[in-house]
């Protein structure tokens, strides 16, 4: 098993198993990618894929359990590079980060602009999702760390280190008649029109277990990955939105009025997400304490011993 083979087959699924979008994303050609899949399941004596009229819809079942060894191949040789990279050069190189669209828009700018000042060379890269897709890519080494709300999912390769409490807060439209009201309850909430995340942030399905234990049902008529997508339509008095304090600036949003719910809804956690087993170069480490000051490198490689020691053990 060669390290390229490793790699295609890892790239095919993240393309949902298109050929022509994993050649292209490894800049090689479509028959290339086909002959090295070909020669890997030649090599171990098993199919790979499913495949129907010469088209992979699947993997077998042996596949399932190669591509978990084949992403911690890649991931450890990853890790490996990084570990070389720091020590030919601590002040360049890249810095991949998986967060939510809020937290992209309004809770990391202030931290990117003090990381770029002090590194210069690194190149920074923002990739947006849910918490499930995100805590994928930190599990598969696609991002070296995230910032987001923990998956749906447990996700026993991860270490989850706690930055913060995110609020809640409900907005409205200025005439909304929720304004006059101090502490709004859950069934008064109930009988507007409500925008809100996606089901799968973690953050909608604890708002509607709380809905739920009350025997209520609100209307939902839009929801939305992006926090300014569902301020946008709250101002045109579409409906309601339950989202994240920091998503509101009263200067910005003169024309929006913000409700603290902190009496109905327990705010939402969020951490920093890791790979176990990775290794985090020095500005990665410095990343991460500028965001969190209380994560330092000290408590971040403690805890990265401990979850590493627990899984060993």
């Amino acid at each position: 098993m060669k390290l390229n083979q490793v790699r295609f087959l890892c790239e095919i699924v993240d393309r949902d198993l298109n050929i022509s979008a994993a050649a292209a994303a490894l800049r090689t050609s479509q028959p290339g990618v086909s002959r090295h899949m070909q020669s890997l399941e030649q090599e171990i004596g098993t199919r790979l894929f499913v495949r129907r009229n010469r088209r992979i819809v699947g993997l077998t079942k042996a596949g399932q359990a190669i591509l978990v060894v084949a992403r911690r191949i890649v991931a450890d040789v990853e890790s490996a590079q990084r570990i070389a990279n720091e020590f030919s050069s601590r002040d360049s190189g890249t810095l991949l980060i998986a967060t939510t669209p809020t937290h992209a828009r309004y809770a990391l700018p202030r931290t990117i602009q003090t990381f770029v000042k002090r590194y210069p060379k690194v190149r920074l890269s923002l990739r947006q999702g849910n918490p499930t897709e995100i805590a994928g890519w930190v599990a598969s080494g696609t991002v070296d760390l995230s910032i987001a709300a923990a998956p749906l999912a447990p996700a026993p390769d991860l270490v989850l280190l706690h930055c913060y409490d995110l609020q809640r807060i409900l907005l409205t439209r200025p005439s909304h008649p929720l304004h006059k009201l101090k502490k709004p309850l859950l069934s008064e909430i109930a009988q507007y029109p409500m925008i809100t995340y996606d089901a799968l942030f973690t953050g909608r399905s604890k708002i509607a277990e709380d809905f739920k234990r009350l025997g209520l049902n609100p209307h939902i008529v839009l929801s939305a990955t992006d926090a300014d997508v569902m301020k946008a339509y709250v101002k045109l008095g579409l409906g309601i939105a339950i989202l994240g304090s920091i998503a509101f600036d009263p200067a910005q949003d003169k024309d929006l009025r913000s409700i603290d719910v902190g009496h109905l809804f327990k705010p939402n956690p969020i951490y920093v997400g890791l790979r176990k087993d990775t290794y985090l170069r020095t500005y990665a480490l410095d990343f991460v304490e500028i965001f969190a000051p209380k994560l330092t490198r000290t408590k971040i490689e403690k805890a990265m011993t401990a979850s590493n020691q627990r899984r060993t053990g």
